[in-house]
């Protein structure tokens, strides 16, 4: 086990060091990835962001123009001349409505002009709205507040007309006279702020960024979107001011990232600003996920292919090294694990070659000493054979002694009959049906030995005669039964041998009721102790006889509850017929 530890650590240390470099390697490639991304990303969103600003600011010029257009046609036209030479245009009501119509004629026909309005040399203001409605507002401050428009060949100028809840444009200049090029009066074109919101809500998303326009004084003309990315555009206006006319910056607003972006109107000087938050285009994400996923891929099969090479050099040496140390622990198994490399393959034939040599000395050794066991078990048998040779002749003469010439008779043929199948012609093994009739013979030598003194039953399953077993395998263990339960307790016993077949295995049962088998001798045999200097062919050597010819096909069990029963059990594949 620890020989393999090391293996894998050495293992794992190389796998880990190529993960390493290339996980490094990986890191380095998607910082410049993503530095490069960036870069792109802020040029490319940042120029798009610009042109759409000066869409806008294109737009916006254009309404610009338009109402400047206007204020050039009623500048132009004769009867408004005339009504504003004569330095007070709301003496007459009539002359209001021709003024109003004449306006309105105009007026009709744009659809970025909100309003017209009239001042008179009085100070004195005529409005008309895009409904044709007119307002007229005496002394309402206009001749003072853009006195300054009120000059020859004045240019008209965009100003910012501050509101209770918003801002409106208004483009203003002076009405001078065609003929001798004096100030009469101011007209003032006021754009639609709706078509303004028309405008811009075509080219931002009000729901997530917000534009800011100011004017030359950086006042604020128009300001709309969301409240979450209110920047101070004020602050923008300045750093525009030092910036080529174009600003592209990040800023943080309220938790979240947004782009600055911001162009200057080179004419009138106007600014204008967009708060748009940074979010990446759904193509350029994939292309970034693509390319990361791509790098990804790419170092885990590098990383694969390094870690099998590392498997290829590593596992080998440890599969050899854990196969030796098991070698120790008594396992020989051969290496069945392939390999690529011939250098290996040698080595592991040469493993293999070992383990098969050890396990033929092994098995060697093994069948020798079954064979010394078996010479041991066959002499203890030719010795027991003179002993009870000479007790059934002594058993013969006193019935003969005794006039009892039948049982005498009987004693002699059984014991003949037992002699011959113990004999069997010199073969080890016999079939099931002689050991039974030879256990028969032996029960009949003891019931006409010692009378009374017990009663036994035998039975056998005619699908088990057939089956051979090793000779004297049963006739010990009744012989067992017999002479250490029923005989020491000198009174009335009984012996039972059943033999039969229990799923795929022969079952050899000897029960009696005598005095049981001690205790000692249970323990000594279920942990297949030997016996020592003490050599026996009843319980002990048949056990050991059994377990030593058929290992762990062969099991069994004793039992002392009321009976004594021994139990055998053998596999029936194993046995021959």
């Amino acid at each position: 086990m620890m020989d393999m530890n090391k293996n894998f650590r050495l293992n794992f240390k190389i796998s880990a060091l190529l993960g390493a470099v290339i996980f490094l390697i990986i890191i380095i490639y998607l910082l410049i990835f993503t530095n490069h991304y960036q870069k792109y990303e802020y040029e490319i969103i940042g120029q798009e962001n610009i042109n759409t600003l000066r869409s806008i600011d294109s737009s916006l010029s254009t309404m610009a123009a338009s109402a400047d257009n206007y204020s050039k046609m009623i500048l132009a036209d004769s009867v408004v001349q005339q009504m504003m030479e004569t330095g007070d245009i709301l003496d007459d009501f009539s002359k209001q409505q021709t003024l109003m119509k004449r306006i309105y004629s105009v007026l009709q026909f744009s659809e970025f002009i909100d309003m017209i309005w009239l001042t008179d040399q009085q100070g004195q203001r005529l409005i008309i709205g895009d409904s044709a409605s007119i307002h007229t507002d005496s002394g309402s401050g206009y001749e003072g507040k853009y006195e300054w428009l009120r000059k020859p060949y004045g240019e008209p100028e965009l100003v910012v007309e501050k509101g209770e809840n918003t801002n409106s444009l208004m483009l203003i200049r002076s009405f001078n006279s065609l003929e001798q090029f004096a100030s009469l009066g101011l007209i003032g074109v006021q754009i639609n702020q709706d078509k303004i919101d028309h405008l811009i809500s075509n080219s931002i998303d009000y729901e997530n960024e917000q534009i800011a326009i100011l004017n030359f004084d950086n006042e604020i003309i128009y300001r709309g979107g969301t409240q979450g990315a209110v920047g101070d555009v004020v602050k923008a206006a300045e750093a525009i001011s030092l910036s080529d006319r174009e600003l592209i910056k990040k800023e943080h607003i309220n938790g979240k990232d947004y782009y600055l972006l911001g162009v200057v109107n080179p004419k009138n000087g106007w600014k204008i600003f967009r708060y748009t938050p940074i979010v990446r285009n759904k193509d350029i994400n994939t292309l970034v996920r693509f390319n990361i996923l791509l790098i990804l891929i790419i170092g885990l099969l590098i990383f694969c292919g390094a870690s099998a090479i590392a498997h290829m050099l590593t596992i080998p040496i440890q599969q050899l090294l854990c196969y030796m140390k098991n070698v120790e622990g008594g396992q020989l198994e051969k290496i069945q694990e392939q390999t690529l490399l011939q250098e290996f393959k040698s080595l592991f034939h040469g493993y293999n070659r070992l383990v098969d040599e050890i396990k033929r000395l092994i098995q060697e050794t093994i069948e020798r000493q079954k064979r010394i066991r078996i010479v041991e078990m066959n002499e203890i048998q030719e010795q027991m054979k003179p002993h009870f040779l000479y007790n059934a002749l002594d058993s013969v003469e006193a019935l003969a002694m005794l006039g009892d010439t039948d049982n005498a008779c009987r004693l002699i043929e059984a014991l003949g009959g037992f002699y011959k199948k113990c004999v069997s012609g010199g073969r080890e093994y016999i079939s099931i049906d002689s050991e039974i009739r030879m256990v028969h013979d032996y029960m009949e030598i003891l019931k006409i030995r010692f009378g009374d003194l017990f009663q036994f039953d035998i039975e056998v399953e005619d699908s088990c005669r057939k089956y051979e077993i090793p000779k004297l395998t049963i006739q010990p263990l009744a012989e067992n039964s017999f002479q250490h339960g029923i005989r020491p307790n000198k009174t009335s016993g009984y012996i039972r041998v059943c033999v039969k077949e229990e799923g795929g295995k022969l079952h050899i049962l000897v029960q009696d009721n005598g005095k049981g088998i001690p205790d000692d001798i249970v323990s000594e045999l279920q942990n297949l102790k030997d016996c020592g200097e003490k050599k026996s062919l009843g319980l002990r050597g048949t056990i050991q006889r059994l377990k030593l010819i058929y290992e762990n096909a062969f099991s069994f069990e004793i039992r002392n509850q009321g009976l004594s029963e021994i139990h055998l059990y053998l596999d029936t594949d194993v046995l021959g017929e």
